[in-house]
């Protein structure tokens, strides 16, 4: 038996009341001393009645209730300012733990010196079908999970990857703190992607623990539609910021123009499907590059500045997605009709 480090449970909650019961009456029955560890319930400015509903029925639930929506990384770093625990375990509200999935992902970071662990996610409803097992970058700032929606092999062995899907992941605190945490600019899409590449940039590894599993419904908080106006915002300007920050200046103008294909594709699909909505959220995160990117290419110098290995190392551990996986992926996905 390992010893129990203590943990911050972090649970960020926007209107999500109706996952709540099944991800905190999990979250009491793990196989971790309940002395070990606290759960906070971070809630963005919820009207939905979910801040009442926790302290009505999960008393041993810290509530810290923000007075807005700070998006996924907002709300986190403000968790985190409140955690009183050595290591923080970031869990998504719309989930159901295993009961050994704290206590699995603390063993992965201790037995092998590492700062960052990913958990499995399977759909909530179908526990054959994988949401995250290990992920990779792609050089146009995005990123993918492994085997999504691919049958679970059932593999035990943990395994270095690219980026923790922060759905469930374990961080040293003081490495947390250390990264700035998230990077609020994103807002809602690629914060643990980025979180997990400026690690590896910086040093710090993430590793991969199959044992530990939690359920997640697919899309649940977010929702699945893949062309809502705040999706496309958000997912229009994440890639850039990525590649502005993280990608070696060799391979920036790369990075730069195979996003600005992918938005001119998707672009013409919008016009295509006459959602104009969507194309003017797309056309507005262009904007919200240009007028934030003294603040990006400030970040960029730090990073680069600090940088431990090469965009060359990430591709040859296989971290970064070469083109053709790229498009290979892509093209897989495009396909895919999530059922979860």
């Amino acid at each position: 038996m390992i010893s129990e480090p203590y943990v911050t449970v972090i649970v960020l909650n926007f209107n999500g009341k109706r996952y709540l019961r099944n991800c905190l009456s999990s979250l009491r029955l793990i196989n971790y001393s309940k002395s070990q560890y606290e759960v906070l319930l971070i809630d963005n400015g919820s009207m939905d009645g979910s801040v009442e509903l926790v302290a009505r029925e999960f008393p041993w639930v810290r509530i810290i209730s923000l007075n807005q929506n700070f998006g996924f990384g907002g709300g986190n770093n403000r968790g985190v300012k409140f955690a009183k625990g050595d290591y923080i375990a970031f869990l998504n509200n719309d989930t159901q733990v295993s009961k050994d999935w704290l206590i699995e992902l603390v063993k992965a970071s201790i037995d092998n010196s590492v700062s960052i662990c990913a958990g499995k996610t399977v759909l909530m409803k179908n526990h054959n079908l994988i949401d995250y097992a290990g992920g990779k970058f792609t050089i146009n700032g995005r990123g993918y999970s492994i085997d999504f929606l691919k049958p679970d092999n059932g593999k035990k062995d943990c395994f270095f990857t690219a980026y923790p899907c922060a759905a469930s992941m374990l961080v040293k605190t003081t490495v947390f703190r250390e990264l700035s945490g998230f990077d609020e600019d994103y807002f809602a899409c690629l914060d643990d992607t980025d979180l997990g590449w400026r690690g590896w940039l910086s040093g710090h590894k993430t590793l991969f623990c199959p044992s530990s599993f939690i359920y997640h419904y697919y899309g649940g908080t977010a929702g699945e539609g893949k062309f809502s106006p705040l999706k496309t915002f958000h997912s229009t300007k994440g890639p850039m910021i990525t590649i502005l920050k993280n990608l070696e200046l060799k391979n920036l103008f790369s990075g730069i123009g195979l996003a600005l294909s992918y938005d001119l594709t998707e672009a013409l699909l919008l016009i295509k499907s006459s959602n104009m909505a969507c194309l003017k959220m797309k056309i507005k995160a262009y904007f919200w590059l240009i007028r934030n990117l003294g603040n990006i290419l400030r970040k960029r110098h730090f990073i680069q500045k600090t940088r431990k290995y090469s965009d060359k190392w990430l591709l040859d551990m296989g971290f970064l997605a070469t083109l053709s996986e790229t498009f290979r992926e892509y093209s897989r996905l495009s396909k895919l009709s999530p059922q979860a």
